[in-house]
């Protein structure tokens, strides 16, 4: 199978970097270039049967321009197992007031402030790989979703740390060999 994965196009809330996890979050009109930018480079470069997006605003307004510019017949599917990670009482923030190493470990108040643990953020993406694993071998596969939810796949396909791992709006991430 081959993987495409697509971070949703850049929102006002990664313009003036806000941590907006699970809520809902508007594109920017630069987000909306970008998607559409996406969807000429995937029309020109790849024949997609079926398409997997995050039910979050950000991911279905970015797939809704990549299909201007790529119409699709196939299957879309939403799926709620590739959302953006829960951040809980620091969504709203600054991301320079969130201290990353802090809420990535698992601890009483993380858990009390209702992060979404990077144990649980992995279950989640391990699910939704395995039940795409069971989709037509020969099909090429397009998943529109966020930051975090992106970089775990990728780390799961890669064995990469998720530090090492750099997904930018509107990227386009090619694995052709997804088993």
């Amino acid at each position: 199978m081959k993987l495409i994965l697509v971070r949703h196009g850049e929102t006002e809330e990664n313009a003036n970097h806000i941590v907006s996890g699970i809520d809902e979050s508007k594109l920017t009109k630069k987000g909306i270039e970008q998607a559409k930018e996406t969807g000429k480079e995937l029309r020109e470069k790849y024949e997609i049967d079926m398409i997997f997006c995050s039910p979050l605003k950000r991911c279905v307004d970015t797939l809704e321009n990549i299909l201007e510019e790529y119409p699709f017949e196939g299957q879309i599917f939403m799926s709620k197992l590739i959302e953006e990670r829960d951040f809980g009482e620091y969504t709203g923030m600054e991301d320079v007031l969130v201290d990353w190493d802090d809420i990535n470990k698992i601890n009483k108040i993380n858990r009390e402030m209702g992060v979404e643990s990077l144990v649980d953020l992995e279950k989640r993406i391990n699910l939704f790989l395995e039940d795409l694993k069971l989709e037509n071998e020969d099909s090429t596969v397009l998943v529109v979703s966020h930051d975090w939810a992106i970089r775990t796949m990728v780390s799961k396909i890669t064995g990469k740390d998720l530090d090492e791992i750099k997904v930018d709006n509107a990227s386009i991430l090619v694995f052709k060999e997804f088993k």
